[in-house]
């Protein structure tokens, strides 16, 4: 966040290597940022973000003049789940609140050998850093859960 014209609304910007997003509640201070942008190389201005990051961008202009925006990872949820051969049909995306006690709170042993247990450990650590993306991106309400998750990574025995 930064201050182009002293007295006008901020700008916002976000930056992922040589992606740029940027708002402001001011259309003029958005133009002001391309051109100063503009004058450090060649520029591609694309409209209104559709997609960052993997994050989808719906807007939505209200009739009393206000602005919606609804941030979502559907499609690399829908990917995830897909990879992890899990069909999407039938799934609740209501938010579901994380009960104590449930299995999740304990791994049980199981017997397998040291190849198994390291390819089984490096899918588990690979679904949590997916599942911590989602949790620190548009998901907060994942966070408990990835972080009773998080904490059996180590583990040598693991059973999913």
């Amino acid at each position: 966040m930064g201050h182009l014209i002293p007295g006008e609304p901020p700008i916002y910007v976000g930056i992922y290597v040589n992606d740029i997003i940027y708002f402001s509640q001011s259309d003029a201070i958005e133009r002001s940022f391309e051109s100063k942008l503009s004058t450090l190389g060649n520029v591609d201005f694309m409209g209104q973000v559709s997609h960052f990051l993997g994050i989808e961008f719906t807007w939505q202009y209200l009739s009393d003049g206000h602005l919606a925006v609804s941030v979502t990872q559907q499609s690399f949820i829908d990917t995830f789940l897909t990879s992890l051969n899990i069909a999407v049909e039938g799934i609740s995306m209501y938010t579901t609140p994380y009960k104590s006690g449930s299995s999740i709170d304990s791994i049980p042993f199981q017997d397998m050998t040291s190849v198994d247990r390291d390819q089984l450990r490096l899918k588990y650590q690979s679904i949590v850093r997916s599942l911590n993306w989602l949790a620190h991106t548009t998901h907060p309400d994942l966070s408990t859960v990835v972080s009773l998750l998080a904490q059996h990574q180590s583990y040598l025995h693991l059973v999913i």
